[in-house]
Protein backbone atom coordinates (compact mmCIF):
# COMPACT_ATOMS: atom_id res chain seq x y z
CA UNK A 1 0.00 0.00 0.00
CA UNK A 2 1.45 3.14 -1.16
CA UNK A 3 1.69 6.30 1.19
CA UNK A 4 1.14 9.80 -0.73
CA UNK A 5 1.17 13.03 0.58
CA UNK A 6 0.42 16.14 -1.57
CA UNK A 7 1.38 19.14 0.06
CA UNK A 8 2.82 22.41 -0.21
CA UNK A 9 5.79 24.15 1.49
CA UNK A 10 3.25 26.53 3.28
CA UNK A 11 1.16 23.79 4.42
CA UNK A 12 3.59 20.73 5.92
CA UNK A 13 3.49 22.16 8.81
CA UNK A 14 -0.16 22.08 9.21
CA UNK A 15 -1.51 18.67 8.34
CA UNK A 16 -1.38 17.06 11.10
CA UNK A 17 -3.96 17.34 13.56
CA UNK A 18 -3.23 20.05 17.06
CA UNK A 19 -4.58 17.65 19.96
CA UNK A 20 -3.19 19.77 22.59
CA UNK A 21 -6.55 22.15 23.03
CA UNK A 22 -8.13 18.45 23.87
CA UNK A 23 -5.24 16.77 25.73
CA UNK A 24 -3.41 18.81 28.41
CA UNK A 25 -1.03 15.48 28.49
CA UNK A 26 -0.03 16.17 24.44
CA UNK A 27 1.68 20.12 25.09
CA UNK A 28 4.80 18.27 26.75
CA UNK A 29 7.09 16.95 23.97
CA UNK A 30 7.98 13.44 23.94
CA UNK A 31 10.59 11.97 22.30
CA UNK A 32 9.62 9.97 19.06
CA UNK A 33 11.08 6.39 19.25
CA UNK A 34 13.97 5.74 16.70
CA UNK A 35 11.61 2.65 15.22
CA UNK A 36 8.53 5.19 14.96
CA UNK A 37 10.02 7.65 13.29
CA UNK A 38 12.07 4.99 10.73
CA UNK A 39 8.70 3.49 10.01
CA UNK A 40 7.10 6.95 9.92
CA UNK A 41 9.12 8.01 6.96
CA UNK A 42 10.16 4.88 4.82
CA UNK A 43 8.67 4.04 1.88
CA UNK A 44 6.27 6.98 1.81
CA UNK A 45 5.97 9.19 -1.49
CA UNK A 46 5.30 13.01 -1.15
CA UNK A 47 4.21 15.25 -4.11
CA UNK A 48 5.86 18.61 -3.79
CA UNK A 49 5.04 21.54 -5.96
CA UNK A 50 3.51 18.55 -8.44
CA UNK A 51 7.04 16.36 -8.36
CA UNK A 52 6.62 13.26 -6.61
CA UNK A 53 9.53 11.76 -4.75
CA UNK A 54 10.50 8.67 -2.80
CA UNK A 55 11.61 8.28 0.68
CA UNK A 56 14.12 5.54 1.58
CA UNK A 57 15.37 5.88 5.25
CA UNK A 58 19.31 4.23 5.93
CA UNK A 59 19.19 4.98 9.10
CA UNK A 60 18.26 6.88 12.23
CA UNK A 61 20.98 7.42 15.24
CA UNK A 62 21.11 9.47 18.38
CA UNK A 63 24.41 10.36 19.09
CA UNK A 64 25.03 13.27 21.70
CA UNK A 65 21.77 14.51 22.16
CA UNK A 66 20.63 14.66 18.73
CA UNK A 67 19.19 12.56 16.05
CA UNK A 68 20.06 11.89 12.57
CA UNK A 69 17.64 10.98 10.18
CA UNK A 70 19.84 9.60 6.83
CA UNK A 71 17.27 9.82 3.56
CA UNK A 72 16.96 8.92 -0.01
CA UNK A 73 14.65 10.76 -1.83
CA UNK A 74 13.97 9.56 -5.35
CA UNK A 75 12.05 11.90 -7.76
CA UNK A 76 13.08 13.56 -10.77
CA UNK A 77 16.40 14.14 -9.08
CA UNK A 78 18.28 11.45 -6.38
CA UNK A 79 19.49 13.35 -3.45
CA UNK A 80 20.90 11.94 0.28
CA UNK A 81 20.08 14.16 2.95
CA UNK A 82 20.24 14.04 6.61
CA UNK A 83 18.07 15.67 8.87
CA UNK A 84 19.15 16.87 12.00
CA UNK A 85 16.85 16.94 15.19
CA UNK A 86 15.95 16.97 18.78
CA UNK A 87 14.77 12.97 20.07
CA UNK A 88 11.54 15.15 21.33
CA UNK A 89 10.82 16.97 17.80
CA UNK A 90 7.18 15.76 16.41
CA UNK A 91 7.36 13.74 13.40
CA UNK A 92 5.26 16.34 11.65
CA UNK A 93 8.22 18.80 11.72
CA UNK A 94 10.47 15.83 10.67
CA UNK A 95 7.89 16.16 7.63
CA UNK A 96 7.85 19.95 7.39
CA UNK A 97 11.78 20.18 6.82
CA UNK A 98 11.71 17.57 4.07
CA UNK A 99 8.77 19.02 2.41
CA UNK A 100 10.43 22.21 2.44
CA UNK A 101 13.85 21.07 1.35
CA UNK A 102 12.35 19.74 -2.00
CA UNK A 103 10.38 22.67 -3.06
CA UNK A 104 14.40 24.46 -2.74
CA UNK A 105 16.74 21.15 -3.13
CA UNK A 106 20.47 22.39 -2.94
CA UNK A 107 22.96 19.40 -3.29
CA UNK A 108 22.82 16.09 -2.17
CA UNK A 109 24.43 15.56 1.20
CA UNK A 110 23.57 18.35 2.49
CA UNK A 111 22.56 18.29 6.63
CA UNK A 112 19.36 19.87 7.31
CA UNK A 113 18.19 21.33 10.76
CA UNK A 114 15.07 20.50 12.15
CA UNK A 115 13.52 22.86 14.85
Amino acid sequence: MARNLVLTPELAGNFLPDTSASNPAAREPKAESCDRLYWALDGRDFVVLGKRWHVEVFSVVELVGRRYVQLSLDGPDQYMVTLRLLPVTPLSRAISAIVAWLARPTCSGDVVDVR
